[in-house]
């Protein structure tokens, strides 16, 4: 695809530097801003997450598609979390935190930031709000044993968090996440 644009870039530049117009409404091409979106889907695609990172930030920096911003800045604090660099990770969670504050995903960024802080062994108190917060109110669970909501990141990482009376999992791509009781 990357190969077909540059191309057809090629192409235009060579027929209007000879003075040729051509109407390109035609083509729906995505914005410079929007290909850095589809590029770092590409680059996860293809196993370069630290590509795919630095071209998420790219595209958050322009003030994207709030949809997608918001989908954009999860993935990377996952990715931060995920290389271990907790100082970032934490920040980057409080952040979405606040600015998405009824999102659905917001359990999974909670989630995330306990894991950060946890591991990182930082802010004690901010854990147990956290972990309060996790039992202050239900989930999601009204009348039944147990109940399960999940998540998808732009890094195909698919987090399930069930939720029972006395304790709350947390799953990354099937695999116990975390496990959190009051």
């Amino acid at each position: 695809m990357r190969k077909l644009t540059g191309v057809l870039l090629v192409f235009l530049f060579a027929f209007t530097s000879f003075g040729f117009s051509f109407d390109l409404s035609f083509f729906d091409f995505p914005t410079l801003q929007e290909a850095a979106y589809y590029d770092a889907l590409q680059d996860v695609k293809e196993g370069h997450h630290d590509y795919a990172y630095i071209k998420l930030r790219e595209y958050v920096r322009e003030r994207p598609r709030p949809d997608r911003e918001k989908k954009a800045r999860f993935s990377m604090a996952e990715y931060l979390l995920e290389i271990k660099n907790y100082r970032d990770a934490i920040k980057q969670l409080a952040g979405y935190l606040e600015d998405y504050p009824d999102d659905p995903s917001r359990v999974f960024a909670q989630a995330l930031l306990y894991k950060a802080l946890t591991d990182f062994k930082q802010d004690p108190e901010l854990i147990e709000r956290i972990k309060l917060n996790f039992f202050s109110r239900s989930l999601f669970l009204i009348f039944s044993e147990s109940k399960s909501i999940e998540y998808e990141s732009i890094f195909k990482n698919v987090y399930r968090i069930t939720e029972y009376v006395d304790r709350i999992e947390i799953f990354k791509n099937n695999e116990l996440f975390l496990d959190i009781a009051p």
